[in-house]
Formats: structure tokens, C-alpha cells, sequence
């Protein structure tokens, strides 16, 4: 069992005058979660050797933020509505422009084993931090950079948010190893032959595919994920058999078939699969929206309207993205231009504003409550960006990427595992499951909001026992 506390120390340049706070936090579930067993693929080595020291590691960053965050053990993301203040890593300083994130204070850390604790400080300069500071939490040390993006949150750190959690050798994309014509939305749908997968359900050791066979007609399919059971008399490796297959409600809207976007979004636990007859879309075009209720497989059909003034752009694949009861997509004539509609209500757009940032490119990865990551490639660079969508702003992540790989992986959730996620590419390669590190390992909500101001440095410490 882990208890942890905290101190804030502010103190007044000028006066030499020190405000304390002394607070005590909840442990949520996010160890849990990453040390649960998960079943065939989960990796030994990637938790004993790639992860150790956990308290470096797992714990390892530091997360302060504007607004309380509810004290529930589930609460393993921040909501949208709450914005980063400042953070920190273990063992790193900051050298950066950033005024984020401040710098670990070696001296002052200690890991103490005879009574068992961690004890984590970090110190922030006068020009960081800034702000008002209601909850402070303990994260994984790559959340700790610039990890819900910053107004001046610098590019270029060769780190990814995504901490692996097994090798991927169960490939549940690739033609060879699962018996039928797969893939995601990497690769792109053929009508009538792909299944393109959009969900795992690990507690019935099922993949979750979906094929457009014509216009008005789509059917789910789902495949032995081999996580929970194993064969004798089958390969886990070389082949995933098929478990069902069956027709959803016959569609009362046509759909064109010539550009399609999907994602699952674990905010509902719906399906949407976006459709449109050309490449782009004239203002006052239309395209339309499918939604597939995954506990009841309802079907509800959306005509959308481009109620936009310029052209949009919906050429395929990742192309849009909807979470949270909105879709996003781009402009095409300006594709810095990315825009927030309500879904089944084309009159409810809006622009949304890049922080700090003249271009963004990449493609629309994933959403996790009310954010939206972006991952972009450019000068053989690779840019993280984060899209909130209560504050409609774009920001920069210090991360340069969500998982390693070559070019941009597509991002499969598992259902009811909100640190889950699976990355793959398209018909031919695998990276496995993994987990994005930027998690709340503890919630500390202080009693009484403070404020730091450029008038005073700040020194965090924060300890964690285990009893």
C-alpha cells in the first residue's frame, strides 16, 4: 500500500517571506492498472527491465494543475476543464525556453529504504509555474515534461508519451497472421473485403472489425484476440479465428463510399464511421456520420453540413476524428485551419486557435477526456500537438511523439481499460499494447488554492511510502 504527501514552499524574493502548504493525497488506480496482469502479450521484460526503477519511472513526474480533479481511485486522466500549470520530471532540468516545467533538486531527493520511502523535490525558478495551483499529482516521468501542452512548451524532446507494455507479436492487423483481409485506419477500407478493426474487448478475448459491403449495408466481425485463452490445436501467432460476424440494421441513409474516416471513442463507446462523396468538400457540402452503439449496436445516421466559409478537407483516412459528441477535421485550402463541430448539429462550429503556432501538421491520433492528440511530421522532425475542447485552443507537447515506430501508428482502445491502448499499421506490422504515461498516479487537491507569482520561486516536495 502506498501513502503519499505533499509541501508546497513559496517564497518571496524580495522578503525572504515563505508560504507553506502541507497537504495529503489519494493513490489512484493507474499502478494498478499498469502492473495488472493482462494475459499472453503482456511482457515481463518491458515491466521488470524496461521500467525499472519504478519510483524513477512510474513515479517519476510531477503534474500541477489550475482546478481540483475529483478524488476517485478511476480518475486516471485530468479532465479537459483543468489546465496545466506546471510540471516536472525525475533527474531532468529544464534547459528550455518552457516555463512550465521546473528542474529535479538532486540534493534534496532521497531515497530512504530502511523506512521506505521516495522523497521527490523539485524546484521552480520565478518564471515558472506561474499561476493558480488547486491539485498536485504524481505521474510517469516522460508526463512529467510538457505533457497537456503549454502556450510556449518547446518542440524537439526524442520521447514518446506511449510507455510499452509488450512486444507485439499478436498482430491483429496483418493478413498474413490473422486469416482475413484486415487492417486500420492506416491502410484504408476496400468495400466489401476490409475489416478494419476499431476496438479490442479484452474480457472476451475479441477483436472488434467492421466492413462497408455496400451502401446501405455494414457487418461486425469479431476475431479471437488470444490474450485470455490459447488454443492447443491453432497458432496465436500465424492466425485469429473468427469468433462471430453478423449484419447491423440496414442503413436509411445511402453512403457514399468513396472517402471514409472512422474511430472509436471510448467517451461513449460508439463507433463513427465518417463518410463523403470527394475529396474535399465546398462550403455547404455535405458528408455523413454513422454512429454504432457498441452495447446495443443501434445504428444513428447524421447528414452534416460544411457550414464552414472555405473548403474542409475529408480525404480518408484520419482525416476527421470525433470524441466527446464533436468531429474535428481540417481546412483544405489552409489546413492550419481545424475545426470543432457538434455532431448532428452542423450549425455549432467553431475555429479553433493555434497557441503559439503559425502551422500544424500530422494526423488526428487519439482522444482521451475532452483532449485530442495530433501527431506531426515535418524538417525529419516529429511534433506532438494536444487539441482541448473546452478551452477550443491547440497547444504544443513537449513529447515528440505518442509511441516509437516508423511513421504514424493508428490507435486502437480496449474497452473498459482506460490506460489502454493498441498501436498498429494498417494490413502489415504491429507495435503492440501500450500505455500514455501522462496518467494521475495520486490526486492531491489542495484545501485552499495558491498562487505563484514571478515574485517567488517555489520548491514542491512530495514523499511516497509504502506501508
Amino acid at each position: 500500500m502506498l501513502k503519499g504527501k505533499m509541501k508546497i514552499e513559496m517564497t518571496d524574493v524580495h522578503t525572504g517571506e515563505t508560504e507553506t502548504v502541507l497537504e495529503e493525497n489519494m493513490v489512484t488506480n493507474a499502478l494498478a492498472n499498469i502492473f495488472k496482469p493482462m494475459g499472453l502479450d503482456k511482457s515481463p521484460a518491458k515491466l521488470i527491465n524496461g521500467m525499472n526503477p519504478y519510483y524513477q519511472s512510474v513515479l517519476g513526474g510531477l503534474l500541477l494543475f489550475d482546478s481540483e480533479i475529483e478524488e476517485n481511485a478511476d480518475n486516471v486522466y485530468p479532465p479537459s476543464n483543468v489546465n496545466l500549470i506546471g510540471c516536472a520530471s525525475y533527474g531532468v532540468q529544464n534547459n528550455t525556453t518552457g516555463t512550465l516545467r521546473g528542474g529535479f533538486n538532486q540534493t534534496e531527493s532521497e531515497l530512504n529504504m530502511t523506512d521506505r520511502y521516495m522523497k521527490y523535490v523539485y524546484d521552480f525558478t520565478t518564471s515558472q509555474a506561474n499561476g493558480t495551483i488547486a491539485c498536485v499529482c504524481l505521474t510517469h516521468k516522460n508526463g512529467g515534461y510538457t505533457s497537456y501542452g503549454g502556450k510556449d512548451a518547446p518542440f524537439g524532446s526524442n520521447y514518446g508519451l506511449g510507455m510499452q507494455v509488450c512486444d507485439g507479436h499478436l498482430q491483429y492487423v496483418h493478413n498474413n497472421y490473422t486469416g482475413a483481409t484486415t487492417g486500420d485506419k492506416y491502410s484504408g477500407i476496400s468495400i466489401g473485403t476490409t475489416e478494419a478493426m476499431f476496438l479490442i474487448n479484452m474480457a472476451e478475448d475479441a477483436v472488434y472489425y467492421f466492413r462497408i459491403d455496400n451502401s446501405t449495408k455494414i457487418t461486425i466481425t469479431k476475431r479471437r484476440a488470444y490474450m485470455k485463452s490459447v488454443s492447443v490445436l491453432e497458432n496465436p501467432y500465424s492466425k485469429k479465428p473468427l469468433m462471430d460476424s453478423f449484419e447491423l440494421d440496414e442503413l436509411k441513409t445511402e453512403l457514399p463510399t468513396n472517402y471514409i474516416s472512422y474511430n472509436f471513442d471510448p467517451a461513449d463507446n460508439c463507433l463513427y464511421i465518417i463518410n463523403s462523396a470527394a475529396y474535399y468538400l465546398e462550403a455547404n457540402g455535405t458528408f455523413y456520420i454513422t454512429k454504432v452503439n457498441f452495447s446495443t449496436w443501434k445504428v444513428t445516421q447524421y447528414t452534416m453540413t460544411n457550414t464552414t466559409s472555405e473548403r474542409i478537407n475529408l480525404n480518408g483516412m484520419r482525416s476527421s476524428y470525433c470524441h466527446r459528441g464533436y468531429i474535428l477535421f481540417r481546412g483544405y485550402n489552409n489546413s492550419n485551419h481545424i475545426y470543432k463541430m457538434e455532431i448532428g448539429n452542423s450549425a455549432n462550429v467553431e475555429l479553433l486557435k493555434l497557441v503559439n503556432l503559425t502551422s500544424i501538421t500530422g494526423s488526428f491520433a487519439m482522444g482521451i477526456n475532452g483532449r485530442v492528440y495530433i501527431e506531426g511530421y515535418g524538417s525529419s522532425t516529429y511534433y506532438l500537438y494536444v487539441i482541448n475542447l473546452d478551452t477550443n485552443e491547440i497547444l504544443k507537447v513537449e513529447a515528440s511523439r505518442i509511441i516509437g515506430g516508423s511513421n504514424y501508428p493508428c490507435y486502437t482502445p480496449v474497452l473498459n481499460e482506460p490506460m489502454l491502448w493498441y498501436a498498429s499499421y494498417g494490413s502489415w506490422s504491429t507495435i503492440g499494447y501500450f500505455i500514455m504515461s501522462n496518467y494521475l498516479a495520486t490526486i492531491n487537491n489542495l484545501s485552499e488554492p495558491v498562487t505563484k507569482t514571478a515574485d517567488k520561486t517555489m520548491k514542491v516536495t512530495y514523499i511516497i511510502q509504502e506501508q
